[in-house]
């Protein structure tokens, strides 16, 4: 796992703490949220290999500053219903389940997902992400029926501890029956080939976060 990615799992795991903590009526200071993601940090970092592009030191204070960020500018807005909430549904014409879990649903039933990374979000990772609310959005309306506002990314990013910042992207699905549609499509063909052992190269921003890339067949389709 590469440090980016446990980092995010990290702050994850702090967060949902905080908004369960936030749904109970319990105010949560600076102070021990910090300390919750210092002992969050310590205790996966003994059940988990990281492989560090920077060192732990160095990550470990970048998430303490995205934490208090997080406190500081993008808690305050947030009215959260839901936390990590794990939902599964049958897909039309393929017989494995869809499962995902939702970030965050707030009380306006707007699905709201949470990224940390180093940069802020171009438009090819905005769109490379869409599939990802559509299936959030199918999920939730299996569950709960067609009551979402809306569908958000708050991504939290810095290449270090005192410069952060984040970007909030709100996205309006285009035709839910044509988003569906392409969503079944998708899922069926990954099934399918997963069944038959062909695993076809598919090189994109993700590339950077996944820790199996140094197993890729640089100059194989699968």
């Amino acid at each position: 796992m590469t440090d980016k990615v446990f980092l995010g799992i990290v702050f994850h795991s702090t967060i949902e703490y905080y908004f369960k903590e936030k749904i109970n009526g319990v105010d949560v200071s600076q102070e021990s949220l910090v300390e919750r993601f210092s002992e969050t940090f310590a205790h996966k970092l003994e059940k988990q290999e990281v492989n560090w592009g920077s060192p732990a030191e160095e990550t470990l204070k970048r998430g303490k500053a995205f934490v208090k960020y997080f406190l500081r500018q993008v808690a305050p807005a947030i009215k959260p219903l839901m936390v990590e909430k794990d939902l599964i549904a049958d897909l039309p014409g393929i017989d494995v389940p869809l499962k995902g879990v939702i970030d965050l649903v707030e009380t306006d039933f707007s699905i709201t997902d949470f990224k940390t990374t180093t940069s802020r979000w171009a438009k090819a990772k905005i769109k490379g992400s869409y599939l990802q609310v559509v299936i959030y959005r199918y999920l939730f309306e299996k569950a709960f029926g067609d009551v979402i506002s809306s569908l958000k990314f708050k991504i939290i990013y810095s290449r270090n501890p005192s410069n952060i910042k984040h970007q909030e992207i709100t996205i309006k699905p285009k035709d839910l029956d044509y988003d569906y549609s392409k969503m079944f499509d998708v899922i069926k063909y990954v099934v399918e080939n997963i069944r038959q052992g062909v695993f076809y190269k598919n090189e994109n921003f993700v590339c950077g976060f996944c820790e199996y890339k140094d197993l890729c067949q640089k100059n194989n389709d699968g």
